[in-house]
């Protein structure tokens, strides 16, 4: 049967009733953040860049890619312990422990991914809870404020990616959303979020690396990418559309959509950058606007900002910009970095973190890379993505959370 693709025309802005992404605080409680977009609010940027940042503080955390996050002046973190999956809760201002609390055993990871032996999928805080996806598919929520464990649920323990679980979840009021299980038996599936219950289940959708965001329409809606598609879920769990995005050579499908109103950009899977336009005019159609096959991600997302999108290139890690309203290449700057990379809209600047642990602070600006300022943050690889608050910025790698002081 065919499925035709899935928005209704009209536009909502601002907060909508039950979605706890749209938030306005200075907070980054999830996944690039309050809105999933890699913009920070409330940075202060020096008037010109220092030659070193200045190191406040660093600690010992545990293994693992999954990136923290800051709520209330609070660092929540999922690590790999002494082969335990741990939730730490850390103090911003001097980085000691609040609380730590076990999850479960950690699962042997081996093979390609051994390397990487902690979890990859960012927690979530929402509402006093800190909502987990474990690498082999554990989902756990805890109390925010002394790591008491409200619920678990391990009954998608079964299959997970080539690469074990690196979507993150979403979360609203009522509902914990993530991409579960592998290749073969992948599905949506939203969660009570106050007894990690079944609420729906979408099966038949192959689960890769890349997170799911909201759409703001008339009605909320779940955009997943998936390792195939991307495909379009109500909020009561129909599937109501899909784009064919499959991978292509040896590329996944790792990063997470952009949306700019009707407009939905996705990235990577070897195809490079292409834009598509939802419509309803008696039916649910998209179309593409624009393809850009030269310049793509691999293992991070674009950022949005005033009409032009910035991201590292799939394979060397080139920090570039494209036009988002044309898909034209703005420029490409040409040194190399690395294609785990995260990017960040500090506001004023950008900001670059490759996995080979080197900071680029540059200029937004869709005519020529302008790049301010380059630091090199540790001596293993950074795959978590920075958070940034006052005019600090902080760095977690292989095994440390790092504060830096912009001076």
């Amino acid at each position: 049967m065919k499925r035709h693709f899935f928005f209704s025309v009209l536009i909502v802005t601002g907060l909508m009733l039950g979605v706890t992404g749209f938030s306005q605080s200075n907070d980054f409680p999830g996944w690039r953040g309050a809105n999933r977009d890699g913009k920070i609010t409330g940075f202060k940027a020096p008037a010109t860049w220092p030659k070193e940042l200045t190191k406040v503080w660093e600690v010992p955390v545990g293994l693992g890619d999954a990136s923290p996050v800051l709520v209330k002046g609070k660092f929540y973190l999922l690590v790999n312990q002494d082969s335990t999956e741990i939730l730490l809760c850390l103090d911003a201002k001097s980085g000691k422990q609040i609380w730590k609390t076990p999850i479960n055993k950690a699962p042997a990871i081996t093979g390609g991914p051994a390397s990487h032996p902690g979890p990859r999928s960012t927690p979530y805080v929402s509402d006093g809870k800190v909502f987990t996806l474990g690498a082999g598919g554990v989902v756990a929520c805890h109390d925010a404020k002394k790591g008491k464990l409200i619920w678990k649920n391990e009954s998608y323990t079964k299959e997970v990616p080539q690469f074990f679980t690196g979507a993150s979840p979403l979360v609203t009021d009522k509902l914990c959303i993530l991409p579960l299980g592998g290749k073969e038996n992948g599905m949506v599936v939203a969660l009570d979020v106050n007894s990690g219950l079944d609420v729906w289940k979408v099966n038949g959708i192959p689960c890769t690396y890349a997170s799911p965001v909201f759409m703001a329409i008339n009605e909320t809606i779940i955009v997943d990418q998936s390792e195939t598609d991307l495909v379009g879920i109500t909020m009561d769990g129909q599937l109501i559309g899909e784009i064919p995005t499959p991978g292509q050579q040896r590329f996944y499908n790792a990063s997470t959509p952009v949306i700019d109103g009707q407009n939905i950009i996705v990235a990577g899977a070897g195809t490079g950058t292409k834009m598509y336009h939802v419509t309803n005019d008696g039916g649910y159609n998209y179309g593409e606007v624009w393809s850009n096959p030269k310049l793509g991600v691999s293992f991070n997302t674009p950022v949005l900002k005033d009409g032009f999108l910035y991201a590292n290139d799939s394979r060397f890690g080139y920090i570039y910009c494209l036009n988002a309203e044309t898909g034209e290449t703005a420029w490409a700057d040409t040194v190399k970095l690395n294609r785990f990379a995260s990017m960040l809209d500090l506001g004023p600047v950008m900001l670059s973190l490759a996995g080979n642990a080197t900071m680029v602070i540059f200029e937004p600006n869709g005519t020529a890379f302008k790049q301010l300022a380059r630091y090199k943050v540790s001596e293993t690889e950074i795959y978590a993505h920075p958070i940034a608050a006052d005019n600090k910025i902080y760095t977690k790698d292989k095994e440390k959370l790092t504060c830096w002081e912009v001076k």
